[in-house]
């Protein structure tokens, strides 16, 4: 099944052919419309027929329609104290920001969140209808089966548990081979000699012991344990630092036993930041999350071919939006800021792999990133030339760094030429590390 956005010359008749029906046309003849098309679409309640509009922004019921960005159930279920018949637009202030004190005292906390985790776009456009469902705003087969799947299983308290490790760890920004990784490890499906024996491919008697985990975990705990309990206890960048630290660990083991090669310690985190080539700058951004403060901090810093600071910016965000929106706004403030600098040959280099993805695919089109997408390229389209790249968390510790800096600001904070003095030690640690890319 796929669906298709009507071209706006196809809609124009399609309303043209509503209206003459209405008011009678014949072939041939026209007869007088005595309202325009505006009005007919009107609520009933406010004087109209309630026709659909197939392209009004202005066209969502709050109490009516299915808007909120919750599965399962999509409509309000707070207790009506705003019009029967008032539309979204009515929450959205003149500046086009949500009006969050009326939507706090209208609505339940959970809704209230919910609502104010909608970015809403800086230009005025069109309703659109999206399939929750999927990323990218369209419904896919594979979504539709996923869904149907969920409808069909009944959760148990164990199910529950392991359903929210599996949905913090695909999250996890770390590369996919290391998803891989932990997956077969969490099964302890990884190929040591004990697993080889225990499945009777070596005997058992001479299996040696490679223990790949170095350090001591709880008594009477393997690491489907280790990994569950780290999932309730760790914070997000902890949990994808211990995922990379175990992948290391399994690298260094391996290289040890095929190939006879010892690593030092240092090359189990060791991961430089990658220096642009020479003629083009380098803009890193990063987002960080406070769930207590319900505040995003967002994180740019530009450096060129040597490493040399040109630039950075910390920007603490209120707001409830997804993690890729966060991160597109992050992606948005460095293009800002290097246009404002003047450069122009720009790379934009983040650590959510969704978001640099989708940028380069230009495929996003109907989702909450697109009117982020939009700005963005809107700024880059000044460039003379420009890309998006994808780094892991432990080659963006600078604009992380920024980034968690910004909870604790009030407002926009910008270093022309420079750093917070706090991150000199990271600068001046990927400096001596250098690596064009």
């Amino acid at each position: 099944m796929n669906l298709f956005k009507l071209h706006s010359s196809l809609i124009k008749e399609l309303h043209r052919l509503c209206a003459q029906f209405w008011w009678g046309g014949e072939p041939g003849k026209r007869r007088m419309h005595w309202c325009n098309w505006k009005k007919l679409c009107s609520h009933k309640a406010n004087g109209g027929m309630g026709f659909r509009n197939l392209r009004s922004g202005q066209d969502t019921y709050i109490y009516h329609d299915r808007w909120l960005p919750r599965a399962g159930v999509f409509k309000v279920s707070s207790p009506r104290v705003l019009g029967k018949f008032d539309k979204v637009s009515s929450l959205i202030t003149a500046s086009g920001s949500w009006d969050s004190s009326l939507i706090r005292e209208s609505f339940h906390e959970d809704e209230a969140e919910a609502i104010l985790s909608l970015p809403l776009p800086r230009r005025t456009t069109s309703d659109t209808l999206l399939w929750h469902y999927d990323k990218s705003g369209h419904y896919t087969v594979r979504s539709g089966y996923w869904l149907a799947n969920q409808c069909r299983s009944v959760p148990s308290s164990s199910t529950i548990s392991l359903n929210s490790w599996w949905k913090r760890f695909w999250k996890l920004r770390v590369p996919s081979k290391i998803r891989v990784f932990i997956w077969k490890a969490f099964y302890n499906w990884i190929p040591s000699s004990i697993n080889w024996a225990n499945h009777g491919a070596l005997d058992s008697l001479k299996v040696m012991c490679d223990s790949f985990i170095h350090f001591k975990l709880p008594a009477q705990c393997d690491l489907k344990e280790f990994l569950l309990s780290a999932n309730d206890n760790l914070s997000v960048e902890n949990l994808e630092f211990v995922c990379i630290l175990l992948w290391r660990i399994w690298f260094r083991r391996n290289k040890w036993i095929h190939d006879r090669t010892w690593l030092n310690d240092e090359s189990l985190v060791a991961s430089p930041w990658q220096a642009p080539k020479v003629g083009f700058v380098k803009v890193n951004t990063n987002a960080a999350w406070c769930s207590n403060q319900k505040k995003f901090g967002l994180g740019s810093v530009i450096r060129d071919h040597t490493g040399k600071m040109l630039g950075s910016v910390a920007t603490p965000v209120s707001s409830s939006v997804s993690v890729a929106v966060a991160e597109s706004w992050a992606l948005e403030n460095g293009a800002s800021l290097a246009q404002q600098m003047g450069f122009s040959a720009v790379i934009l280099e983040s650590d959510c792999l969704g978001v640099t993805k989708a940028l380069n695919s230009r495929t996003l089109h109907d989702s909450d990133l697109s009117y982020v997408f939009y700005s963005i390229y809107e700024i880059c389209n000044e460039f003379d030339m420009y890309k998006f790249s994808y780094t892991p968390r432990t080659s963006n510790q600078v604009a992380h760094s920024l980034a968690r800096l910004a909870l604790s600001l009030e407002n926009d904070q910008t270093w022309p030429s420079g750093i917070p003095e706090s991150l000199i030690p990271i600068v001046s640690a990927d400096i001596q590390q250098v690596s064009p890319s």
